[in-house]
């Protein structure tokens, strides 16, 4: 058992600190689209980057999603659009970052595999 600043666990002050934590996280998810329309809007009249700059609403859904793991994280169809998308308008890489495509499918037989073989292990 460690001495955290939080208390043991189950304490009143883990308790209220996770309270805390999750009052923080509801205001930033209410803010978050306005945040990003704010930024968007910062880089195309400062900066006049208009055009790449409507990429940032792209990691709006990956902000809710709140994957658990890094590979879903990574190998989400919309993370996935997204890099596809940056190496062709800022690379010019439009015909190797289609075959980033592929990865969607196997990734997600590669999900479902994994949570049928942890069913599988629970029974």
């Amino acid at each position: 058992m460690t001495n955290d600043a939080i208390g043991p666990e189950g304490s009143y002050f883990e308790a209220q600190e996770k309270e805390r934590t999750q009052e923080n996280e509801q205001k930033w998810n209410a803010v978050y689209p306005i945040f990003i329309t704010f930024l968007y809007l910062m880089l195309g009249f400062s900066f006049h980057l208009w055009h790449p700059g409507w990429l940032v609403f792209m990691t709006i859904p990956l902000y809710y999603m709140k994957p658990k793991t890094t590979a879903e994280r990574w190998l989400n169809p919309v993370m996935i659009t997204l890099i596809f998308l940056v190496l062709g308008l800022f690379f010019g890489l439009w015909h190797p970052a289609w075959m980033l495509f592929l990865v969607i499918p196997v990734a997600a037989i590669l999900q479902k595999n994994s949570t049928d073989t942890a069913k599988d292990a629970d029974v």
